[in-house]
């Protein structure tokens, strides 16, 4: 959860500076460290049990 914060700072600040090109790697990255934090925070969610017709028990 952190990386997706640190994505939203990162798009904040390059936001703020507008240094034109430079901005575009200022996205880029956010774009990269909330994929990254997005994919660590949801690949621990366990799946949910499958309940009803034809579950195992």
């Amino acid at each position: 959860m952190t990386m997706v914060f640190l994505a939203l700072a990162i798009v904040g600040v390059t936001a703020y500076l507008h240094l034109g090109w430079w901005s575009l790697i200022g996205y880029a990255v956010a774009a990269v460290v909330a994929v990254v934090g997005g994919w660590l925070l949801f690949k621990d969610v366990p799946e949910p049990p499958h309940s009803g017709p034809g579950a195992s028990r």
